[in-house]
């Protein structure tokens, strides 16, 4: 019987309406505790073991913990409806199904379970086959003018690459791109990104990287226009991008966006190594098609070019790479193809020492003027981006280089800078086994070196920045074939180099850091070698006179800890100069010349000698022969090391 066939008066009629609109969005549809239905829902879940598949696991980020406990990555308790839901897949799957059944808002989320949890509910929905009658499906208008907005097509994996510069961003970062229907090239900015970092909260430097180290910060997920990462990357730091489209099918696209939205405000805690950006967004490709188990793939650490090959070598997921140079490397071509005094015309109208009235009257054609102008107005722009520029009165020069530009008749747009013959994921891996033979003044050694990661000078520069290296947790034993003896050789913590050659138009600082445990001459013993834990750190610049040869020069400070010294440690300062030459594709080899002076614990001066040759045999593998000398104290300690190299 209908409310229409009630035999009530009309002011009966409308409090009967009211008090059913009150009953269905009250707090609890139904009274869980009495409700069959959700018995029936749960006791179907068991049955096909719902908690139990890679979906589930992939929603509630679980993963298997080194001693076989199952623990959700995600460490906030408002992602989990059951009390011990980060533990218990199964519990948490039945709290979610009874939270189905409420039309209150969920925790501080302002909508029903339903809407908070959208891409469980649909997931669940599709399995067990809701009977709309006793699970009422509630409105989601908040959810659905959200998605409308972003209006998915396409998924685009984004790897802006390397900057040594900043600690959160030397391995590189990847996000992820949704693009609407239809859109091309032109139309891309416009688009999407799906970002996940560290709650810094103004943190940098030595601070920034002991916290992401060890977990000191929360990471979150955003969503955001993807220009304004475009101009983050490209621009403000001048990193190349590179955009790796892939296939999902709408469903699949759908998937992943309900469960970025189900993870709004949701915090994790945030490591540089593994809990990363790119450990996350492999987990949401795992949520969008299960099959992939990309996140699954990845023990121990997490390298941004790692998670560009998982999705590589998937057949068919990969189906178009893009290369979108920053502006520093489209300023860097330009100069390049330029004559020298040009470039020095160009520097000359940028920094307002020569007037564009001058410049008119220059013998130049108008090719050359042209080109002159253009590399005048990037280098303005990407000093302003750069922050060196003020505003306004860059704006107005630039204005005026264009418009003398415009003016140029029948010449040539710039040729566009080549994508590069590598791309990132087909690089070296970042992790290394080496294993040689070790002579150390006379006496013979076999040594096994291990490196997580990530790239040196040595290694081949394929898919890599040149002159930077990040060398983090490299670890080797020696075992002596004359004394029989297995020691550790070295520890490096990390050890950061950055050196970037200075031009007319680029003047960066190179540096380096290290904190490491090596073997080193030392006073009062008669060991050759004992390990001594040391921080050093430089300063200084690059340069690259041809494009195969790098020269460098830096201020060092070195600090050493050792029983060995006057108040157990030792202090200097010195310098060290060398320069990395690759005379055939295959084949890099690097020559450095280093002194100390140290004046505290027991004053002395330590000079090293180095020459290290690399021969690469394949992506995989190297051949490494090093000769080594250092003087202290009146004595020497030279070395010879032939090892091979295996990347993995």
């Amino acid at each position: 019987m209908t409310i229409t066939h009630w035999p009530l008066c009309k002011r009966c009629h409308k409090n009967v309406r009211l008090f059913l609109l009150v009953l269905f969005f009250s707090p609890v549809v139904f009274a869980a505790q009495d409700n069959p239905y959700l018995d029936k829902l749960i006791d179907r879940a068991i049955t096909l073991q719902l908690a139990q598949t890679s979906q589930w696991r992939y929603l509630l980020h679980y993963k298997t913990g080194l001693f076989g406990k199952l623990e959700s990555e995600a460490d906030d308790p408002a992602f989990f409806m059951a009390d011990n839901g980060k533990y218990d897949p199964q519990a948490e799957l039945n709290a979610t199904l009874r939270n189905f059944f409420s039309a209150k808002s969920w925790g501080e989320k302002g909508e029903p379970a339903q809407c908070a949890f959208i891409s469980r509910y649909e997931w669940l929905r599709q399995q067990l086959q809701f009977d709309r009658k006793r699970l009422t499906p509630l409105p989601c208008p908040t959810f659905n003018e959200w998605y409308t907005g972003i209006n998915p097509g396409n998924l685009t994996l984004v790897f802006p690459s390397a900057y040594i510069n900043n600690p959160s961003s030397m391995f590189g970062h990847t996000l992820l791109r949704v693009d609407p229907p239809g859109q091309d090239e032109s139309t891309r900015l416009l688009s999407y990104a799906i970002n996940y970092g560290a709650e810094a909260d103004g943190d940098n430097g030595i601070a920034f990287a002991f916290k992401g180290i060890f977990g000191g910060y929360y990471g979150t997920l955003g969503i955001g226009p993807y220009y304004k990462k475009v101009k983050e990357y490209s621009d403000f730091e001048s990193r190349d991008i590179w955009e790796y489209q892939l296939d999902f099918s709408r469903e699949e696209l759908r998937r992943m966006l309900t469960h970025v939205w189900e993870l709004r405000g949701i915090h994790f805690d945030y490591y540089f190594f593994d809990e990363n950006c790119s450990y996350l967004m492999l987990a949401l490709l795992d949520v969008a098609r299960p099959s992939l188990a990309l996140s699954d793939q990845l023990q121990g650490w997490v390298i941004p070019s790692d998670t560009l090959r998982l999705a590589a070598i998937r057949p068919g997921l990969v189906k178009k790479t893009v290369y979108r140079p920053a502006a520093g490397t489209r300023l860097a071509y330009l100069a390049a193809s330029l004559a020298d005094e040009l470039q020095e015309t160009a520097l000359a109208l940028a920094n307002e020492t020569l007037s564009l009235a001058d410049f008119r009257r220059k013998p130049y054609a108008p090719q050359q003027q042209a080109d002159i102008l253009l590399l005048a107005h990037d280098y303005l722009r990407y000093e302003y981006l750069a922050q060196r520029r003020e505003k306004t009165a860059a704006a107005k020069l630039s204005h005026q280089l264009l418009q003398a530009r415009s003016r140029i008749m029948a010449v040539k747009a710039p040729a566009p800078v080549p994508r590069p013959t590598v791309a990132p994921e087909q690089g070296h891996a970042t992790g290394l086994i080496q294993a040689g033979l070790l002579n150390i003044n006379r006496d013979n050694f076999l040594q096994l070196r291990l490196r997580p990661a990530y790239h040196d000078l040595l290694d081949n520069d394929d898919g890599y920045v040149p002159g930077a290296q990040i060398d983090f947790l490299n670890i080797a034993a020696r075992y002596g074939l004359d004394q029989e003896k297995l020691q550790l050789d070295t520890l490096t913590l990390v050890d950061i180099v950055s050196l970037s050659p200075r031009s007319r138009f680029f003047h960066p600082t190179s540096w380096r850091v290290q904190t490491s445990w090596q073997r080193r001459l030392l006073p009062n013993t008669r060991s050759t070698d004992k390990l001594v834990f040391s921080v050093d750190c430089g300063g200084g610049m690059a340069l690259r006179p041809r494009k195969n040869l790098l020269l460098f020069a830096l201020l060092d400070a070195s600090l050493l800890a050792s029983s060995n010294f006057v108040d157990h440690y030792t202090a200097g300062l010195g310098a060290e100069a060398g320069l990395i030459l690759q005379p055939t594709p295959h084949w890099k080899l690097q020559l450095l010349a280093k002194r100390i002076n140290f004046r505290t614990g027991k004053p002395h001066t330590y000079d090293t000698f180095s020459i290290k040759q690399r021969l690469f045999i394949s992506t995989r593998q190297a051949l490494n022969l090093e000769w080594s000398q250092q003087q202290a104290f009146g004595r020497s300690l030279e070395k010879w090391m032939l090892s091979w190299r295996w990347y993995l």
